[in-house]
Protein backbone atom coordinates (compact mmCIF):
# COMPACT_ATOMS: atom_id res chain seq x y z
CA UNK A 1 0.00 0.00 0.00
CA UNK A 2 1.30 3.43 -0.97
CA UNK A 3 2.00 6.05 1.67
CA UNK A 4 0.72 9.59 1.24
CA UNK A 5 4.19 10.96 0.37
CA UNK A 6 4.48 8.28 -2.31
CA UNK A 7 1.01 9.12 -3.66
CA UNK A 8 1.98 12.80 -3.78
CA UNK A 9 4.94 11.88 -5.99
CA UNK A 10 2.70 9.69 -8.17
CA UNK A 11 -0.01 12.36 -8.57
CA UNK A 12 1.79 15.71 -8.14
CA UNK A 13 -0.98 17.84 -9.69
CA UNK A 14 -3.51 16.74 -7.08
CA UNK A 15 -3.85 18.00 -3.52
CA UNK A 16 -3.06 15.48 -0.76
CA UNK A 17 -3.81 16.28 2.88
CA UNK A 18 -3.39 14.13 5.99
CA UNK A 19 -5.33 14.26 9.26
CA UNK A 20 -4.86 12.58 12.62
CA UNK A 21 -7.18 10.86 15.06
CA UNK A 22 -7.85 14.09 16.95
CA UNK A 23 -8.98 15.93 13.81
CA UNK A 24 -11.11 12.97 12.80
CA UNK A 25 -12.81 12.90 16.21
CA UNK A 26 -13.40 16.64 16.16
CA UNK A 27 -15.18 16.35 12.82
CA UNK A 28 -17.77 13.90 14.13
CA UNK A 29 -21.09 15.71 14.78
CA UNK A 30 -22.60 15.96 18.24
CA UNK A 31 -25.44 13.64 19.16
CA UNK A 32 -28.85 14.99 18.25
CA UNK A 33 -27.53 17.10 15.39
CA UNK A 34 -28.98 15.00 12.55
CA UNK A 35 -32.09 12.89 12.17
CA UNK A 36 -30.60 9.77 10.52
CA UNK A 37 -27.28 7.93 10.30
CA UNK A 38 -26.51 8.73 6.66
CA UNK A 39 -26.82 12.47 7.37
CA UNK A 40 -24.45 12.18 10.34
CA UNK A 41 -21.86 10.42 8.19
CA UNK A 42 -22.35 12.96 5.42
CA UNK A 43 -21.82 15.80 7.91
CA UNK A 44 -18.66 14.08 9.19
CA UNK A 45 -17.15 13.85 5.70
CA UNK A 46 -18.07 17.44 4.88
CA UNK A 47 -16.70 18.81 8.14
CA UNK A 48 -13.44 16.90 7.71
CA UNK A 49 -13.19 18.18 4.14
CA UNK A 50 -13.94 21.75 5.20
CA UNK A 51 -11.41 21.72 8.06
CA UNK A 52 -8.55 20.60 5.83
CA UNK A 53 -9.32 22.28 2.50
CA UNK A 54 -10.13 25.81 3.71
CA UNK A 55 -6.53 26.53 4.88
CA UNK A 56 -5.28 25.42 1.46
CA UNK A 57 -7.77 27.67 -0.34
CA UNK A 58 -6.72 30.64 1.78
CA UNK A 59 -3.02 29.95 1.32
CA UNK A 60 -3.29 29.62 -2.45
CA UNK A 61 -5.52 32.65 -2.93
CA UNK A 62 -4.26 34.97 -0.20
CA UNK A 63 -7.92 35.64 0.68
CA UNK A 64 -10.06 34.87 3.71
CA UNK A 65 -12.48 32.01 3.06
CA UNK A 66 -16.09 32.25 4.22
CA UNK A 67 -18.50 29.35 4.49
CA UNK A 68 -21.64 29.98 2.42
CA UNK A 69 -24.27 30.87 3.40
CA UNK A 70 -22.99 30.65 6.99
CA UNK A 71 -21.61 28.17 9.50
CA UNK A 72 -25.00 28.08 11.24
CA UNK A 73 -26.71 26.98 8.01
CA UNK A 74 -24.55 23.90 7.50
CA UNK A 75 -26.57 21.39 9.58
CA UNK A 76 -29.72 22.28 7.62
CA UNK A 77 -27.89 21.66 4.35
CA UNK A 78 -25.99 18.53 5.40
CA UNK A 79 -29.21 17.00 6.73
CA UNK A 80 -30.45 16.69 3.15
CA UNK A 81 -27.65 17.41 0.62
CA UNK A 82 -23.97 16.50 0.27
CA UNK A 83 -21.52 19.34 -0.32
CA UNK A 84 -20.26 22.60 1.16
CA UNK A 85 -19.80 26.00 -0.49
CA UNK A 86 -16.91 28.32 0.36
CA UNK A 87 -16.60 31.91 -0.87
CA UNK A 88 -13.28 33.54 -1.72
CA UNK A 89 -14.09 37.13 -2.52
CA UNK A 90 -16.55 36.88 -5.45
CA UNK A 91 -15.76 33.29 -6.40
CA UNK A 92 -17.55 30.30 -4.90
CA UNK A 93 -15.96 26.89 -4.50
CA UNK A 94 -18.21 23.88 -3.86
CA UNK A 95 -16.51 20.98 -2.09
CA UNK A 96 -18.05 17.57 -2.85
CA UNK A 97 -16.58 14.85 -0.61
CA UNK A 98 -16.88 11.13 -1.30
CA UNK A 99 -15.38 8.07 0.36
CA UNK A 100 -15.80 5.95 -2.79
CA UNK A 101 -12.65 4.14 -3.92
CA UNK A 102 -13.70 4.38 -7.55
CA UNK A 103 -13.13 7.88 -8.93
CA UNK A 104 -14.14 7.10 -12.49
CA UNK A 105 -16.58 10.00 -12.37
CA UNK A 106 -17.30 13.15 -10.41
CA UNK A 107 -20.95 13.51 -9.36
CA UNK A 108 -22.41 16.77 -8.05
CA UNK A 109 -25.93 17.00 -6.52
CA UNK A 110 -28.29 18.99 -8.72
CA UNK A 111 -29.00 21.45 -5.91
CA UNK A 112 -25.48 22.90 -6.24
CA UNK A 113 -25.90 23.35 -9.98
CA UNK A 114 -29.52 24.28 -10.69
CA UNK A 115 -30.58 26.36 -7.68
CA UNK A 116 -29.44 29.79 -8.91
CA UNK A 117 -28.43 31.09 -5.48
CA UNK A 118 -26.49 27.89 -4.71
CA UNK A 119 -24.50 27.60 -7.94
CA UNK A 120 -20.72 27.75 -7.69
CA UNK A 121 -17.87 28.72 -9.98
CA UNK A 122 -15.58 25.78 -9.20
CA UNK A 123 -16.50 22.30 -7.94
CA UNK A 124 -13.77 20.32 -6.19
CA UNK A 125 -13.83 16.50 -6.28
CA UNK A 126 -12.63 15.35 -2.84
CA UNK A 127 -11.90 11.72 -2.03
CA UNK A 128 -11.82 11.06 1.72
CA UNK A 129 -10.22 8.02 3.37
CA UNK A 130 -11.22 8.22 7.05
CA UNK A 131 -9.40 5.03 8.04
CA UNK A 132 -6.24 5.91 6.12
CA UNK A 133 -6.15 9.44 7.54
CA UNK A 134 -5.99 11.32 4.25
CA UNK A 135 -8.03 13.09 1.61
CA UNK A 136 -7.21 14.30 -1.85
CA UNK A 137 -8.67 16.82 -4.26
CA UNK A 138 -8.24 14.81 -7.42
CA UNK A 139 -9.73 17.32 -9.84
CA UNK A 140 -12.28 20.02 -10.41
CA UNK A 141 -14.99 21.15 -12.77
CA UNK A 142 -16.59 24.50 -13.50
CA UNK A 143 -20.31 25.20 -13.48
CA UNK A 144 -20.19 25.53 -17.26
CA UNK A 145 -18.45 22.13 -17.59
CA UNK A 146 -21.09 20.38 -15.47
CA UNK A 147 -23.91 21.88 -17.54
CA UNK A 148 -22.29 21.23 -20.93
CA UNK A 149 -20.37 17.97 -20.40
CA UNK A 150 -21.98 16.48 -17.33
CA UNK A 151 -24.42 13.60 -17.72
CA UNK A 152 -27.59 14.24 -15.75
CA UNK A 153 -28.65 11.26 -13.63
CA UNK A 154 -32.42 11.53 -13.24
CA UNK A 155 -32.62 8.84 -10.55
CA UNK A 156 -30.04 10.43 -8.24
CA UNK A 157 -30.55 14.01 -9.44
CA UNK A 158 -26.91 14.80 -9.95
CA UNK A 159 -24.56 15.86 -12.74
CA UNK A 160 -21.83 13.30 -13.39
CA UNK A 161 -18.59 14.15 -15.19
CA UNK A 162 -16.25 11.44 -16.41
CA UNK A 163 -12.84 11.54 -14.76
CA UNK A 164 -11.13 12.33 -18.07
CA UNK A 165 -13.45 15.33 -18.55
CA UNK A 166 -12.57 16.83 -15.15
CA UNK A 167 -9.43 18.94 -14.81
CA UNK A 168 -6.81 17.26 -12.65
CA UNK A 169 -4.25 20.07 -12.59
CA UNK A 170 -5.42 22.45 -9.86
CA UNK A 171 -2.96 25.11 -11.01
CA UNK A 172 -5.22 25.62 -14.04
CA UNK A 173 -8.04 26.57 -11.67
CA UNK A 174 -5.93 29.15 -9.87
CA UNK A 175 -4.89 30.72 -13.17
CA UNK A 176 -8.57 31.02 -14.12
CA UNK A 177 -9.34 32.56 -10.72
CA UNK A 178 -6.49 35.03 -11.17
CA UNK A 179 -7.74 36.26 -14.55
CA UNK A 180 -11.34 36.44 -13.28
CA UNK A 181 -12.78 33.94 -15.73
CA UNK A 182 -16.60 33.73 -15.76
CA UNK A 183 -17.29 30.06 -15.06
CA UNK A 184 -21.03 30.12 -14.41
CA UNK A 185 -23.81 29.81 -16.97
CA UNK A 186 -27.43 30.93 -16.55
CA UNK A 187 -29.85 28.40 -15.08
CA UNK A 188 -33.62 28.29 -15.20
CA UNK A 189 -35.24 30.34 -12.40
CA UNK A 190 -37.18 28.34 -9.83
CA UNK A 191 -40.84 29.01 -9.10
CA UNK A 192 -41.85 31.07 -6.08
CA UNK A 193 -43.68 28.87 -3.60
CA UNK A 194 -46.78 30.14 -1.90
CA UNK A 195 -46.89 29.83 1.87
CA UNK A 196 -49.51 27.11 1.56
CA UNK A 197 -47.40 25.09 -0.91
CA UNK A 198 -44.34 25.45 1.29
CA UNK A 199 -46.30 24.38 4.36
CA UNK A 200 -47.60 21.29 2.56
CA UNK A 201 -44.09 20.37 1.45
CA UNK A 202 -42.72 20.86 4.95
CA UNK A 203 -45.40 18.63 6.43
CA UNK A 204 -44.60 15.90 3.88
CA UNK A 205 -40.80 16.11 3.98
CA UNK A 206 -40.44 16.47 7.75
CA UNK A 207 -41.43 12.89 8.47
CA UNK A 208 -38.83 10.65 10.07
CA UNK A 209 -36.88 8.72 7.44
CA UNK A 210 -33.55 6.87 7.18
CA UNK A 211 -32.69 8.87 4.06
CA UNK A 212 -32.78 12.39 2.65
CA UNK A 213 -36.21 13.49 1.37
CA UNK A 214 -34.59 15.29 -1.59
CA UNK A 215 -35.98 12.78 -4.13
CA UNK A 216 -39.49 12.58 -2.67
CA UNK A 217 -40.86 15.57 -4.64
CA UNK A 218 -40.10 17.20 -7.99
CA UNK A 219 -36.90 19.19 -8.23
CA UNK A 220 -38.54 22.55 -8.90
CA UNK A 221 -40.55 22.34 -5.68
CA UNK A 222 -37.60 20.94 -3.75
CA UNK A 223 -35.19 23.54 -5.11
CA UNK A 224 -37.57 26.40 -4.38
CA UNK A 225 -37.98 25.14 -0.80
CA UNK A 226 -34.21 24.92 -0.22
CA UNK A 227 -33.65 28.29 -1.89
CA UNK A 228 -35.40 29.93 1.07
CA UNK A 229 -33.22 30.02 4.17
CA UNK A 230 -36.33 30.24 6.33
CA UNK A 231 -38.05 27.20 4.86
CA UNK A 232 -34.78 25.25 4.80
CA UNK A 233 -34.33 25.88 8.51
CA UNK A 234 -37.95 24.97 9.14
CA UNK A 235 -37.41 21.65 7.36
CA UNK A 236 -34.33 20.90 9.46
CA UNK A 237 -36.00 21.86 12.74
CA UNK A 238 -39.12 19.83 12.02
CA UNK A 239 -37.15 16.75 11.04
CA UNK A 240 -35.23 17.00 14.29
CA UNK A 241 -38.43 17.50 16.27
CA UNK A 242 -39.99 14.50 14.54
CA UNK A 243 -37.09 12.32 15.69
CA UNK A 244 -37.16 13.74 19.21
CA UNK A 245 -40.89 13.15 19.47
CA UNK A 246 -40.88 9.59 18.18
CA UNK A 247 -37.63 7.63 18.18
CA UNK A 248 -39.22 4.21 17.82
CA UNK A 249 -41.47 4.61 14.80
CA UNK A 250 -41.98 6.74 11.73
CA UNK A 251 -44.62 9.33 12.59
CA UNK A 252 -45.24 12.67 10.90
CA UNK A 253 -45.15 15.73 13.14
CA UNK A 254 -48.40 17.36 14.06
CA UNK A 255 -49.71 19.66 11.32
CA UNK A 256 -48.53 23.22 11.77
CA UNK A 257 -51.01 26.07 12.09
CA UNK A 258 -51.79 28.16 9.05
CA UNK A 259 -48.93 30.42 8.03
CA UNK A 260 -50.00 33.93 7.04
CA UNK A 261 -48.26 35.18 3.87
CA UNK A 262 -47.93 38.96 4.16
CA UNK A 263 -46.62 39.41 0.61
CA UNK A 264 -49.82 37.90 -0.77
CA UNK A 265 -51.90 40.49 1.07
CA UNK A 266 -50.70 43.01 -1.51
CA UNK A 267 -52.42 40.82 -4.14
CA UNK A 268 -55.60 40.71 -2.02
CA UNK A 269 -55.00 37.05 -1.14
CA UNK A 270 -55.88 36.91 2.55
CA UNK A 271 -56.11 33.92 4.88
CA UNK A 272 -59.40 33.03 6.60
CA UNK A 273 -60.12 34.98 9.75
CA UNK A 274 -58.30 38.16 8.71
CA UNK A 275 -60.63 41.09 8.04
CA UNK A 276 -60.63 44.77 7.26
CA UNK A 277 -61.19 47.26 10.08
CA UNK A 278 -64.68 47.97 8.72
CA UNK A 279 -65.57 44.27 8.67
CA UNK A 280 -64.49 43.65 12.26
CA UNK A 281 -65.45 46.87 14.00
CA UNK A 282 -68.48 47.61 11.85
CA UNK A 283 -67.34 51.19 11.33
CA UNK A 284 -65.11 53.13 8.96
CA UNK A 285 -61.53 53.76 9.99
CA UNK A 286 -62.24 57.37 10.83
CA UNK A 287 -64.76 56.27 13.50
CA UNK A 288 -62.30 53.82 14.99
CA UNK A 289 -59.71 56.60 15.05
CA UNK A 290 -62.16 58.80 16.95
CA UNK A 291 -62.71 56.01 19.43
CA UNK A 292 -58.99 55.86 20.21
CA UNK A 293 -58.08 59.46 19.41
CA UNK A 294 -55.88 61.66 21.53
CA UNK A 295 -57.56 64.33 23.67
CA UNK A 296 -57.86 67.56 21.81
CA UNK A 297 -58.23 66.05 18.32
CA UNK A 298 -60.61 68.20 16.27
CA UNK A 299 -61.41 69.35 12.79
CA UNK A 300 -58.97 71.87 11.45
CA UNK A 301 -59.35 75.08 9.49
CA UNK A 302 -58.14 75.28 5.89
CA UNK A 303 -55.28 77.44 7.14
CA UNK A 304 -54.20 74.85 9.72
CA UNK A 305 -54.32 72.07 7.11
CA UNK A 306 -52.35 74.15 4.61
CA UNK A 307 -49.74 74.86 7.27
CA UNK A 308 -49.14 71.14 7.93
CA UNK A 309 -49.02 70.40 4.21
CA UNK A 310 -46.42 73.14 3.74
CA UNK A 311 -44.24 71.50 6.43
CA UNK A 312 -44.32 68.20 4.56
CA UNK A 313 -43.15 69.74 1.30
CA UNK A 314 -40.54 72.12 2.69
CA UNK A 315 -38.89 70.71 5.82
CA UNK A 316 -36.39 67.89 6.22
CA UNK A 317 -36.71 67.73 10.00
CA UNK A 318 -38.10 64.24 10.73
CA UNK A 319 -39.62 65.38 14.03
CA UNK A 320 -41.65 68.11 12.31
CA UNK A 321 -42.57 65.78 9.44
CA UNK A 322 -43.93 63.20 11.85
CA UNK A 323 -45.98 65.81 13.71
CA UNK A 324 -47.35 67.19 10.44
CA UNK A 325 -48.34 63.70 9.28
CA UNK A 326 -50.08 62.93 12.57
CA UNK A 327 -51.88 66.27 12.56
CA UNK A 328 -53.21 65.74 9.04
CA UNK A 329 -54.69 62.45 10.18
CA UNK A 330 -56.70 64.39 12.76
CA UNK A 331 -57.80 67.38 10.70
CA UNK A 332 -57.36 66.49 7.02
CA UNK A 333 -60.50 64.43 6.34
CA UNK A 334 -62.11 65.57 3.08
CA UNK A 335 -59.05 67.43 1.78
CA UNK A 336 -57.47 65.79 -1.29
CA UNK A 337 -54.38 67.97 -0.82
CA UNK A 338 -53.79 66.36 2.58
CA UNK A 339 -53.99 62.90 1.02
CA UNK A 340 -51.52 63.92 -1.71
CA UNK A 341 -49.09 65.32 0.87
CA UNK A 342 -49.15 62.12 2.92
CA UNK A 343 -48.54 59.99 -0.18
CA UNK A 344 -45.65 62.28 -1.10
CA UNK A 345 -44.23 61.92 2.41
CA UNK A 346 -44.37 58.12 2.24
CA UNK A 347 -42.18 58.24 -0.84
CA UNK A 348 -39.94 61.03 0.40
CA UNK A 349 -38.76 59.83 3.80
CA UNK A 350 -36.95 56.67 4.84
CA UNK A 351 -37.56 57.26 8.53
CA UNK A 352 -39.70 54.38 9.81
CA UNK A 353 -41.57 56.39 12.44
CA UNK A 354 -42.46 59.14 9.98
CA UNK A 355 -43.62 56.63 7.34
CA UNK A 356 -45.89 54.87 9.82
CA UNK A 357 -47.30 58.20 10.97
CA UNK A 358 -48.14 59.04 7.35
CA UNK A 359 -49.65 55.58 6.73
CA UNK A 360 -51.83 55.77 9.84
CA UNK A 361 -53.10 59.19 8.87
CA UNK A 362 -54.01 57.87 5.44
CA UNK A 363 -55.94 55.05 7.11
CA UNK A 364 -57.98 57.72 8.87
CA UNK A 365 -58.65 60.23 6.11
CA UNK A 366 -58.53 58.02 3.00
CA UNK A 367 -59.18 54.38 4.02
CA UNK A 368 -58.06 51.83 1.44
CA UNK A 369 -55.52 54.08 -0.26
CA UNK A 370 -52.92 51.65 -1.71
CA UNK A 371 -50.06 53.98 -0.74
CA UNK A 372 -50.72 53.16 2.92
CA UNK A 373 -49.72 49.51 2.47
CA UNK A 374 -51.88 46.59 3.54
CA UNK A 375 -53.56 45.93 6.84
CA UNK A 376 -55.77 43.25 8.32
CA UNK A 377 -57.17 42.52 11.76
CA UNK A 378 -58.17 39.24 13.42
CA UNK A 379 -60.61 38.72 16.27
CA UNK A 380 -58.82 36.52 18.80
CA UNK A 381 -62.11 36.06 20.66
CA UNK A 382 -62.17 35.35 24.37
CA UNK A 383 -59.04 33.19 24.23
CA UNK A 384 -56.84 35.55 26.25
CA UNK A 385 -57.87 34.64 29.81
CA UNK A 386 -61.47 35.63 29.10
CA UNK A 387 -60.62 39.00 27.53
CA UNK A 388 -61.68 39.78 23.96
CA UNK A 389 -58.93 41.37 21.87
CA UNK A 390 -58.05 41.81 18.20
CA UNK A 391 -54.64 41.52 16.55
CA UNK A 392 -53.89 43.97 13.75
CA UNK A 393 -50.97 43.50 11.34
CA UNK A 394 -49.95 46.08 8.74
CA UNK A 395 -47.15 46.09 6.16
CA UNK A 396 -45.49 48.88 4.19
CA UNK A 397 -43.21 48.17 1.19
CA UNK A 398 -39.58 49.27 1.45
CA UNK A 399 -36.69 49.34 -1.00
CA UNK A 400 -35.08 46.05 -2.00
CA UNK A 401 -38.22 43.95 -1.60
CA UNK A 402 -38.32 44.49 2.17
CA UNK A 403 -41.35 45.19 4.32
CA UNK A 404 -41.89 47.38 7.37
CA UNK A 405 -44.36 45.62 9.66
CA UNK A 406 -46.57 46.91 12.46
CA UNK A 407 -48.39 44.61 14.90
CA UNK A 408 -50.96 46.02 17.31
CA UNK A 409 -53.51 44.69 19.79
CA UNK A 410 -56.91 46.39 20.31
CA UNK A 411 -59.56 45.68 22.96
CA UNK A 412 -62.92 44.28 21.86
CA UNK A 413 -66.26 43.63 23.55
CA UNK A 414 -67.05 47.29 24.07
CA UNK A 415 -63.88 47.91 26.07
CA UNK A 416 -61.75 50.98 25.42
CA UNK A 417 -58.61 49.74 27.16
CA UNK A 418 -56.61 46.53 27.32
CA UNK A 419 -56.31 44.40 30.47
CA UNK A 420 -53.17 45.45 32.38
CA UNK A 421 -50.34 42.96 31.95
CA UNK A 422 -51.43 41.81 28.47
CA UNK A 423 -48.24 40.88 26.56
CA UNK A 424 -47.47 41.27 22.87
CA UNK A 425 -44.31 39.56 21.62
CA UNK A 426 -42.58 38.95 18.28
CA UNK A 427 -40.54 35.76 17.96
CA UNK A 428 -37.91 34.85 15.38
CA UNK A 429 -37.66 31.62 13.36
CA UNK A 430 -36.01 29.83 16.29
CA UNK A 431 -38.88 30.76 18.61
CA UNK A 432 -36.86 33.34 20.55
CA UNK A 433 -38.52 36.62 21.57
CA UNK A 434 -36.81 39.68 20.09
CA UNK A 435 -39.52 42.31 20.63
CA UNK A 436 -42.02 42.60 23.47
CA UNK A 437 -44.55 45.07 24.88
CA UNK A 438 -46.92 44.95 27.87
CA UNK A 439 -50.16 46.81 28.49
CA UNK A 440 -50.36 49.23 31.41
CA UNK A 441 -53.44 50.63 33.12
CA UNK A 442 -55.79 52.33 30.62
CA UNK A 443 -53.68 51.48 27.51
CA UNK A 444 -55.98 51.68 24.47
CA UNK A 445 -53.59 49.52 22.45
CA UNK A 446 -50.04 48.15 22.43
CA UNK A 447 -47.87 47.75 19.37
CA UNK A 448 -44.48 46.67 18.00
CA UNK A 449 -42.65 47.50 14.77
CA UNK A 450 -40.22 45.33 12.85
CA UNK A 451 -38.85 44.78 9.34
CA UNK A 452 -37.93 41.83 7.16
CA UNK A 453 -37.23 40.47 3.71
CA UNK A 454 -39.13 38.07 1.51
CA UNK A 455 -39.03 34.48 2.76
CA UNK A 456 -38.33 35.35 6.41
CA UNK A 457 -40.60 33.97 9.13
CA UNK A 458 -41.74 35.37 12.45
CA UNK A 459 -44.46 34.70 15.00
CA UNK A 460 -46.64 37.01 17.07
CA UNK A 461 -47.79 35.93 20.52
CA UNK A 462 -50.53 37.63 22.55
CA UNK A 463 -50.85 36.46 26.14
CA UNK A 464 -52.09 37.20 29.63
CA UNK A 465 -51.12 35.23 32.74
CA UNK A 466 -50.60 31.63 31.55
CA UNK A 467 -52.76 31.88 28.42
CA UNK A 468 -51.47 32.89 24.97
CA UNK A 469 -52.40 32.77 21.30
CA UNK A 470 -49.82 32.73 18.48
CA UNK A 471 -49.91 33.52 14.76
CA UNK A 472 -47.09 32.66 12.34
CA UNK A 473 -46.19 34.85 9.36
CA UNK A 474 -43.94 34.62 6.31
CA UNK A 475 -42.93 37.74 4.44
Amino acid sequence: MFTVPELMVEFPEQLWLEFDRRERSAAWPNDGKYSYDAARWNAFLNRLCLTLVIPWLEEESGLAAKVWPSEADLPGIWEVVNGTAVALDKKRFVLIPSEALDIAEFCVPQEWVDIPSWAGDYYLAVQVNPDGGWLRVWGYATHEMLKSKGIYDELERCYCLRREDAIENLNVMWVAVEVGADERVPVKPLPVLSAMSAENLLAQLSRCSPYSPRLDVGFEQWGALLDSASWRQQLYKRRMLAVAGDVAKDVAPAPASTVVNLSQWFENVVEAGWQTIEELFGAPEVNLALRFRSPGSESGSPEAIANQIRHIYTTSDEGLLKIAAQRLGEIGKGYPQAVEALIYLLGKTTDEETRWAAAESLWKIDPGNPASGVRRVKDLGMQIAGHAVALMVAALPKAGGKLAILVRVYPLGGKTSLPPGLRLAVLDEQGDIFLEAQARDADECIQLKLGGTRGEWFSVKVGLEEVSVSETFVI
